[in-house]
């Protein structure tokens, strides 16, 4: 017990903060906007009642994704481009392949780095699970202090994983309610004294906690493979299936091949302790199952908002049926039963599966780059969870979890004290406080690179390519693959007006299934002085460009669209090491004899055709 406590308090400093000078006070933000991970509508209704939070309008039920998830779910509220999997370790469809490992599950995600505070360390992620009283709190109090040293910025975004990590651990959730309410009121009486106005403050929260401390592990894995499934990380053979989970939950994605799709869906509805299972026909069709009860939810497009019907073959699986006749009753529903978004929210908020329809036709299209042909939902009083979590569970007993399609996991909160709100779900949510519009860039810690493409540029509203449609591919294709080279400020500072990227292109010193010799790929890229138009290739040794550098707005992200000449120089299932060097150039230095640096080194992976993909 005492190293436990000594490795909590090691991992407690680490995630301290240095206070920086405070900022003048008209140059502080007029809006807060507090992400709190995993905090239950039914807690803060509850907290009211005890006298907390009485400086906030009525709070609203925000009901999170499917699965009710914090990655896919944070980055539907504030409007960024989707993760690649439900989760940080994920199903690749373009590799075939579970990609990731342990530390990933714990790494910063793209909604985190553009927070101003975030928290976002692998060991703050850790301390949170080790100490997790202490560190939830700490959080509240560092935000609070943190506050006003950031200036001329409109509003501060603050994430807090604490919370979540609290309930996961069964740490006292009542005493955090508490203190998040206490150092609020300190926060607001500290600002009116600086600036005289009052701060205007979001809470919001991603998703719920079903509070299923006793919640009995379902052997899954034992179960299909009882069927004659395989489970694993690539799809080969016919009955090959593909899944992760990255700690407790109770809603997951399962990846299979189409042809033993539906057998099995099956299998899994058939499950003591599994409640729901949706399996996407396409886009516009999802089949929801339960032991007991079949249904089909449809979505009609429209230019002013997606429609949405529930159609039961037998039984009612989403207890929805009520609702259904309430909207018709109502005329909210038109002649085929179809009603929008908003009405299934406004209807089924209050319900056993809110806002199911939609819910579940986003899960399996739009919340991840990586969506999944079956989702399940488990019933209360079961959870999965693999590898290191079955670990971690005997080593100190987890509490409640979240996931799963029903209210009891889904629903976070909305709360504000300058607007009142209603009911919503995670990907409408942000129209009632301003759209986040003034949510800042990925806030990079160093220097770095990627493989991106014109379709995920593209579903970034703020981001600085935002204009970009296809990189200037003559084929028009926005999912040719695009190299991503972002800059620190000290870095872009050390470039000045004019400078050149070195990319090299290598293979691991063993590739994949193959063990034969390093390949090496060198290509030489002359941009323009940084920040103008930057022209193609300076064709010297160039390998695989096709219309040259493209700078962004503020010159310190930049793209290089990647022609088919070096996707097609690329072995499949190959691991390539991608070394980035920016050369310093001055009229009297260039070429060989400028100063270099390495910006990033860039691990990549082919796919089995040889291409590279985000995602």
């Amino acid at each position: 017990m005492r190293s436990f406590w000594i490795l909590a308090l090691m991992l407690l400093g680490s995630c301290a903060t240095f206070r920086r000078p405070a900022a003048p006070s008209d140059a502080l933000a007029r809006r807060l906007v507090l992400a709190l991970d995993g905090i239950d509508y039914r807690d803060v209704m509850a907290a009211r009642e005890r006298g907390l939070f009485t400086q906030f309008r009525p709070p609203s039920r925000l009901v999170s994704t499917f699965p009710s998830i914090s990655d896919i779910a944070w980055h539907e509220i504030f409007g960024v481009v989707p993760p690649r999997g439900y989760q940080r370790i994920f199903y690749s469809n373009a590799y075939n392949a579970v990609i990731g490992g342990a530390l990933d599950a714990i790494r910063p995600i793209e909604f985190e780095d553009r927070m101003d505070m975030a928290f976002g360390t692998k060991f703050h992620h850790l301390s949170a699970y080790v100490a997790s009283n202490s560190v939830a709190r700490h959080e509240v109090t560092v935000a609070v202090r943190d506050f006003f040293t950031i200036g001329d910025r409109p509003t501060v975004y603050v994430y807090n994983v604490g919370p979540d990590a609290l309930q996961h651990t069964r740490g006292d959730l009542t005493r955090y309610l508490a203190h998040l309410d206490a150092q609020l009121s300190i926060l607001q009486a500290t600002y009116q004294a600086k600036t005289g106005r009052r701060l205007e403050i979001v809470v919001l929260s991603d998703h719920g906690h079903n509070r299923g401390i006793d919640a009995q592990f379902l052997p899954v894995l034992k179960t299909l493979e009882s069927y004659g499934f395989r489970v694993g990380d690539h799809l080969v053979a016919a009955n090959d299936v593909a899944f992760s989970v990255d700690g407790v939950t109770t809603g997951f994605g399962v990846f299979v091949g189409a042809t033993l799709r539906d057998s099995l869906a099956n299998v899994l509805r058939a499950m003591d302790g599994v409640d729901i299972v949706t399996t996407w026909r396409d886009d516009d069709h999802v089949l929801v199952q339960s032991r007991t009860g079949r249904a089909h939810i449809e979505r009609r497009r429209r230019a002013a908002g997606d429609l949405y019907r529930y159609v039961t073959d037998r039984g009612d699986p989403l207890q929805l049926a009520g609702a259904v006749a309430e909207m018709q009753r109502a005329g909210v529903a038109d002649a085929d039963g179809f009603a929008s978004g908003a009405s299934w929210v406004r209807y089924t908020a209050a319900l056993p599966y809110p806002a199911a329809p939609e819910r579940i036709v986003r899960g399996h299209t739009s919340v991840t780059l990586n969506p999944a042909p079956i989702l399940v939902s488990l019933a209360d009083g079961y959870r999965v969870g693999l590898g290191m979590v079955s670990v971690a569970n005997r080593m100190r007993p987890l509490g409640g979890t979240h996931g799963a399609l029903s209210a009891t996991n889904a629903l976070g909160v909305l709360m504000t004290n300058f607007v009142d709100t209603h009911d919503d779900i995670t990907a409408t949510v942000r129209g009632q406080v301003g759209h986040f519009a003034d949510l800042g860039p990925v806030r990079y810690r160093e220097s770095g690179a990627r493989i991106t493409n014109a379709f995920i540029i593209g579903r970034d509203a703020r981001g600085p390519f935002a204009s970009v449609s296809s990189f200037g591919n003559d084929s028009g294709d926005v999912g040719a693959p695009a190299l991503e080279v972002w800059l620190t400020p000290s870095q872009r500072q050390w470039m000045g007006p004019s400078a050149a990227f070195f990319v090299e292109v290598q293979t691991e010193p063993v590739v994949r299934g193959q063990g034969d010799q390093p390949q090496r790929i060198a290509a030489s890229y002359l941009p323009a002085p940084l920040g103008q138009a930057l022209p193609a290739s300076n064709g010297d040794g160039a390998v695989g460009v096709s219309s040259g550098w493209i700078a962004s707005a503020d010159a310190q992200r930049f793209l290089l669209p990647l022609s088919g000449t070096l996707r097609s120089a690329l072995r499949g299932n190959t691991d390539y090491t991608v070394r980035i060097t920016a050369d310093r150039l001055t009229p009297k230095r260039t070429g060989s004899d400028a100063t270099s640096r390495v910006i990033a080194t860039v691990q990549l992976r082919t796919t089995a055709t040889g291409a590279l993909s985000p995602y």
